[in-house]
């Protein structure tokens, strides 16, 4: 039988190892990798979305309950209405295309879609998805604003429900760091 001594020593396999720490893995830290390399060869880093996947993956009911209600408001409000915001998407799609990016919403899209894994995809859910993939795509939009003006209005209008429940831009939180 082991003394007392030994059973309260420091196991020697934690301390050669050192501790582990379980946290929260974000869900763009596990993507599928095939979808990362085709992001890549859009021209664009998984990193270059973290701040807005962040703030997706630390969404709380009470902003989801926000962007809930900008899409499902009949006819809209005075300032955003869902109807001209997908309008707004088909367009920017098309704007990216020409520009030779037209796989960079699909791979957007299909990342976003890993954030709630399994039976854990609800209606707020669903759209918390609808206006990040927004808010994504305006990001894309503002980086070829400068070959077409038209799309900084564009990202403007696909990022509001973002703005609206979470706060400040994600183009302006970059440059407030």
């Amino acid at each position: 039988m082991r003394e007392r001594d030994e059973l309260d020593a420091p196991d020697e396999a934690i301390e050669n190892w050192g501790e582990t720490v379980v946290t929260h893995a974000p869900f763009y830290r596990m993507l599928y990798y095939p979808d990362v390399l085709d992001l890549r060869r859009c021209g664009y880093e998984v990193a270059t979305f973290a701040e807005l996947f962040d703030r997706l993956d630390g969404a709380v009911v009470s902003q989801a309950r926000v962007a809930h209600e900008l899409l499902h408001q009949p006819g809209g409000n005075a300032i955003w209405n869902p109807h001209r915001a997908r309008q707004i998407e088909f367009s920017t799609r098309a704007a990216l295309h020409r520009f030779g990016l037209s796989d960079a919403p699909t791979m957007l899209r299909r990342m976003l879609g890993r954030a709630f894994p399994g039976d854990s995809v609800s209606h707020l859910a669903v759209d918390l998805l609808n206006v990040f993939f927004w808010a994504a795509l305006a990001q894309i939009a503002r980086d070829y604003a400068w070959r077409m003006p038209q799309l900084a209005m564009y990202a403007d209008y696909l990022e509001y429900p973002v703005v609206a429940a979470f706060g400040m831009p994600a183009s302006t939180a970059k440059n407030a760091a």
